[in-house]
C-alpha cells in the first residue's frame, strides 16, 4: 500500500468475494522517518523454525509447537512494537539431495526407516525442476506450512515480523567438508530461499537495492533507532586460501572473502557512520562475540584434540560427545580469514561511532551478553560494544551445542570480552525498550534444554541490563 499516513492506527478485515472471513484487526503504521519518538519496544528470536516435535530414536531435534506457541504468547502479552526474527524460520538440510539424509551416521535400516517417513509425510524434491509451478511447490508447502503457517498462526497480525535469514533458509546447513560444500548457495537452494520468502513473509524494508530485499534491509523507527538486517549465509564468499594464522595479513587471496557482499557491507558502514537515529544496532544473522567452531564464522576457533595444530573438518555429530576443546591453534577446514576482516571492519566502525551503539544475533542455540573490549591485537577504538545472543526458540536434546557438537558456545580466542550474562542453552527472546536517554534489555529465559522436563515456554526468569 503506498501514501500510508505515519504513526496511524488502521483496522483490516480479509474478504472472500462478498463474504468477511474472520474478525477484523489493528495494524499501525511506524513513526515518520525524522518523527521524535519516546519510545520502542523490540522483541527479537532466532531459530524457530523445525517440525513440530520432530525426533528420531528417541532425541527431540525441535520444540513442539505448543512450547514454542506459549513462548509466543508469553512474548505478545509485553507488548512490543515490532519483532526481529533472526534466522533459521526453516529446518530441511538436503545436503545437496532431494530429502534430509537424517541418520546418515546410523545403520543402514534406520536410514531407509527415516528416508521412508519423510518421503511419505513430505515428499521428496527434483533438483531439476522449478520450485514453484512444479511437483516441488507442494513438498515446499508441507514444509513450510507445518515450520512457519501453521507456527505462527495469525498471533502477530498486528505486530509486524521482520524475517532475517540465515543458512538454513536456504534449506542447508553450513557444512564444508571434503566431499560437500553447501555455500556459496546453489541455484536450487537460492530457489529454495526465495520461493519460501515470497510465499510466506514479507521482504525487508529500505533495501539497499531492489533486488536484496530478500537478504538486506534497515529496520527504523522514526529517529530514535536504526539497525541494519543481514543475512551472513546468501551471499557469503570463499577464497582458496586455507591460512588462519594471526600473522599473515597480505595477499588478495585471503582478504576477499566476506560474509555478505563488499557492496552490502559499504553500505552498512555508511548507515553506521551516517545515520541519526539516537541508538543504533548492527544485527548480522550469524553473532558477532560466540563460535560454537562451526565452519560459517567469523572466527578461526575449531573443536580439536587437545594439543591438535592439523586441518580439523568439524562436522555435526548428534552423539553429545565430547571431540576436544575450541582452539585457534588448529585450521578449520575451508574458514576464510576474509570473513575474520569483515568482521573487525564492522566492529571497529561500529565501536567508533558516536553515541548509542550495539549489535544483537542468533543462529547460535543459545543466551547471553558480553561486552567486547578487544577485537584482534588492538582495543577498539571507540571502547567496548555489547553484544546480545537474543535466544532461540524451537531447539531441543539434540541441538543444543552441546549434544550436536559436543561442546558449548563460548567466546572466540581472537576476541577479549567481559561476560554481561552468561551463555546459558536455553530458549528465549530478549525485549528491548528503547528511549531517547537509553537502551534496556531483558534477556528472557523460558527454558526447554531437556524435552522431559515440564517447562512449556513460559517465562522461567529474566535478567535485565542497561545497554546504553
Amino acid at each position: 500500500m503506498e501514501d500510508l499516513v505515519p504513526d496511524t492506527q488502521f483496522k483490516l478485515q480479509l474478504i472472500d468475494g462478498e463474504t468477511w472471513v474472520g474478525e477484523a484487526w489493528s495494524l499501525s503504521t511506524f513513526p515518520a522517518e525524522d518523527a521524535d519518538v519516546d519510545a520502542l519496544r523490540l522483541a527479537t528470536f532466532t531459530c524457530a523454525g523445525g517440525g513440530d516435535a520432530f525426533g528420531f530414536n528417541g532425541l527431540e531435534y525441535f520444540k513442539p509447537h505448543a512450547f514454542r506457541q506459549r513462548l509466543f504468547d508469553d512474548l505478545l502479552s509485553r507488548e512490543p512494537d515490532a519483532v526481529i526474527a533472526i534466522g533459521d524460520h526453516i529446518y530441511w538440510d538436503l545436503r545437496g539431495g532431494s530429502k534430509p539424509p537424517l541418520g546418515r551416521r546410523k545403520s543402514a535400516l534406520i536410514r531407509w526407516v527415516i528416508g521412508a517417513y519423510l518421503r511419505v509425510k513430505y515428499g521428496t524434491f527434483d533438483r531439476d525442476l522449478p520450485l514453484i509451478g512444479s511437483a516441488n511447490e507442494a513438498v515446499l508447502k508441507r514444509i513450510a506450512d507445518e515450520q512457519i503457517a501453521e507456527l505462527y498462526g495469525t498471533r502477530f497480525r498486528s505486530t509486524p515480523v521482520f524475517f532475517i535469514s540465515d543458512d538454513h533458509d536456504y534449506f542447508e546447513n553450513d557444512d564444508a567438508e571434503k566431499d560437500l560444500v553447501t555455500f556459496p548457495a546453489d541455484a536450487f537452494s537460492r530457489d529454495a530461499h526465495s520461493a519460501v520468502a515470497d510465499l510466506y513473509y514479507p521482504a525487508l524494508p529500505y533495501a539497499p537495492a531492489p533486488d536484496a530485499a530478500r537478504s538486506f534491509g534497515l529496520f527504523k523507527y522514526g529517529n530514535l533507532f536504526e539497525a541494519p538486517l543481514l543475512d551472513c549465509a546468501g551471499e557469503l564468499s570463499l577464497t582458496d586460501s586455507l591460512d588462519v594464522t594471526e600473522d599473515n595479513r597480505e595477499g588478495q587471496d585471503i582478504n576477499n572473502a566476506r560474509l555478505f557482499p563488499e557492496a552490502i557491507e559499504q553500505w552498512v558502514l555508511g548507515r553506521i557512520n551516517r545515520s541519526p537515529a539516537k541508538h543504533f544496532a548492527l544485527v548480522p544473522s550469524h553473532p558477532i562475540g560466540w563460535t560454537a567452531g562451526k565452519w560459517r564464522e567469523w572466527y578461526p576457533d575449531v573443536v580439536a584434540p587437545r594439543g591438535f595444530e592439523g586441518l580439523v573438518t568439524n562436522e555435526l555429530n548428534f552423539d553429545g560427545a565430547t571431540k576436544g576443546a575450541l582452539t585457534t591453534r588448529a585450521q578449520k577446514y575451508l574458514w576464510q580469514r576474509g570473513w575474520w576482516l569483515q568482521h573487525q571492519r564492522l566492529v571497529k566502525a561500529l565501536s567508533s561511532r558516536q553515541g548509542s551503539r550495539f549489535t544483537f544475533s542468533g543462529d547460535i542455540h543459545a543466551q547471553g551478553a558480553i561486552a567486547i573490549e578487544a577485537s584482534g591485537a588492538e582495543d577498539l577504538p571507540g571502547g567496548p560494544v555489547i553484544s546480545l545472543l537474543v535466544g532461540p526458540v524451537s531447539t531441543s536434546t539434540a541441538t543444543w551445542p552441546s549434544f550436536a557438537r559436543g561442546i558449548l558456545a563460548n567466546q572466540p580466542g581472537w576476541l577479549r570480552t567481559k561476560t554481561l550474562s552468561a551463555t546459558q542453552e536455553i530458549n528465549g527472546f530478549t525485549l528491548l525498550d528503547i528511549t531517547p536517554s537509553e537502551v534496556v534489555a531483558q534477556l528472557v529465559n523460558c527454558g526447554g534444554h531437556d524435552a522431559a522436563d515440564l517447562e512449556d515456554g513460559r517465562m522461567q526468569s529474566v535478567i535485565k541490563l542497561l545497554l546504553s
